[in-house]
C-alpha cells in the first residue's frame, strides 16, 4: 500500500502508557498515604479504563471522567478524596514519569519519515500530553500534533478526524493509515474516518469484538513491510 499520511495514537503505542501510570499511580497514593500494591494497581487502571471508555460513548464528560475515577477507585478503597484533586496530583506525575519506549519505535519513526507525513493523534488533556510528548524527540519527525482537547472530539468520533484534515489538507485522507492500540478509539475512529487502520498490538490481546483492523501488528517495526 501506498500511505504518505500516517497517524500514530501517543499512548500505548509510541510510548508505554502502562509504565508511566505505574508511576503516576503509586506517587498518587504516596500523597494520600495509602499503602498500595500491583494488584491495587490493576484495579485503578480497570477503573481507570471504564471512565475513558464511558467518555468515548458520551456518557461522560471530559471532566467528569477526570475527577470521577479517583473517587470511584478511592471509594473502593473506603477513602474519600477530591476527585479534581486527585487528578491534579495524578496528572502531575504522570507528565513527570520517565518516557519508556516500545522496541524499534525510534528507530522506525526516523526510517518512515523519510517518505511518510508522520502525525501524533491522542486522547487526552492538552496540557498533560503537551508535557510528555516535549520530553521525547517526536518533534523532529512529526508534522503535528492533535489532542482531543484542541479538537473539540475525541477518537473514535469522525470530527476528530475532520478536524484534522481540516488542518492539513482534506486531499491527504486518501493515502491515511491510522495506527493504534485501541480498538474503540484508534481502529473505529480509522474506520468512521474512512482511512485504513492498524492495530498495534505488542501485548497479545484477544480481539473480542466486532472491530476488524486492516493489519495487525506486535512492533512498530513491522510497518515498514507494507507501509
Amino acid at each position: 500500500m501506498d500511505s504518505k499520511n500516517i497517524f500514530l495514537d501517543f499512548d500505548d503505542t509510541l510510548v508505554d502508557f502502562h509504565d508511566a501510570e505505574a508511576y503516576a499511580f503509586y506517587k498518587l497514593t504516596k500523597y494520600y498515604k495509602v499503602e498500595s500494591t500491583f494488584e491495587d494497581l490493576k484495579l485503578f487502571m480497570k477503573v481507570n479504563q471504564s471512565h475513558w471508555e464511558a467518555f468515548q460513548n458520551n456518557l461522560l464528560t471530559k471532566s467528569e471522567v477526570l475527577s470521577k475515577r479517583f473517587e470511584a477507585y478511592f471509594d473502593l478503597q473506603a477513602l474519600k478524596v477530591n476527585g479534581e484533586e486527585a487528578d491534579h496530583v495524578f496528572r502531575d506525575e504522570l507528565a513527570n514519569a520517565p518516557i519508556k519506549y516500545f522496541p524499534k519505535t525510534l528507530e522506525t519513526l526516523e526510517m518512515m519519515k523519510e517518505h511518510h507525513n508522520l502525525y501524533i493523534v491522542t486522547n487526552g488533556v492538552l496540557e498533560t500530553q503537551e508535557r510528555r510528548i516535549d520530553k521525547t524527540p517526536f518533534g523532529k519527525w512529526f508534522d503535528g500534533v492533535f489532542v482531543s482537547e484542541q479538537t473539540g472530539y475525541q477518537k473514535p468520533m469522525p470530527e476528530f478526524f475532520d478536524f484534522v484534515f481540516n488542518e492539513i489538507g482534506e486531499e491527504k485522507r486518501e493515502n491515511a493509515i491510522i495506527i493504534g492500540d485501541s480498538l474503540t478509539s484508534d481502529i473505529l475512529g480509522g474506520k468512521n474516518a474512512n482511512i485504513d487502520t492498524c492495530w498495534f498490538n505488542p501485548r497479545q490481546k484477544v480481539n473480542d469484538t466486532q472491530i476488524m483492523p486492516d493489519f495487525t501488528i506486535s512492533s512498530l517495526s513491522e510497518l515498514t513491510e507494507f507501509i
